[in-house]
């Protein structure tokens, strides 16, 4: 029976990672006349993956961020700026790459601990991102290192790994809440 619960766990997750990939995240800023939505620069594949792991626990994170991985090097353009193989010569493609041991390491510590509070929780999907982005922020350096990107250092850091971090770090809050929603639901 578990393993049929990890494989619904895992489409469900590919599912939504698919999903919110294609799907572009925006946030309410407020204005003068009201509440205005802008449109973030990131996608929200993380989150999803992140959410998957915080529900489902560590073997379905990992097992739905491999998935995915996989889905998208299969020419399935379910990347954020595309797919196929060619895509592991994206500077995106190690946050990719990151996503499983972030997905994991969330999905552990969401095991351990019985977490319930949306803070706790935004903390430990924070832990995943910052995984993540130090996976995202070694694939950037190694290209840089063979000089396979034609961006100045300077400007690939800020545009490919302090950005995405801060965005990440953003939607990392409504995963909490998700998360937090979700684990009371299901009665964790």
């Amino acid at each position: 029976m578990t393993a049929l619960m990890n494989l619904v766990g895992v489409v469900m997750g590919l599912l939504l990672a698919i999903v919110a990939g294609l799907l572009q995240p925006t946030m309410a800023v407020p204005t003068l006349g009201g509440l205005s939505l802008v449109e973030l620069p990131t996608s929200g594949q993380l989150a999803a993956v992140l959410l998957t792991a915080l529900i489902c626990g560590a073997r379905v994170g990992l097992m739905t961020a491999v998935a995915y991985l996989a889905f998208g090097l299969t020419q399935f353009p379910v990347f954020h700026a595309g797919g196929g193989p060619d895509y592991v010569l994206e500077p995106g493609f190690g946050y990719l790459l990151g996503l499983i041991p972030g997905a994991w390491l969330v999905g552990r510590i969401g095991q351990q601990v019985a977490l319930r509070d949306p803070f706790s929780l935004w903390f430990v999907a924070l832990t995943g991102v910052v995984v993540v982005s130090l996976c995202g922020g070694a694939y950037l350096l190694l290209g840089a290192v063979v000089g396979h990107w034609s961006m100045p250092w300077p400007e690939l850091m800020v545009s490919h790994w302090l950005l995405p971090l801060l965005l990440q770090a953003v939607m990392a809050c409504p995963v909490a809440v998700a998360a937090a929603l979700l684990r009371r639901l299901l009665l964790y």
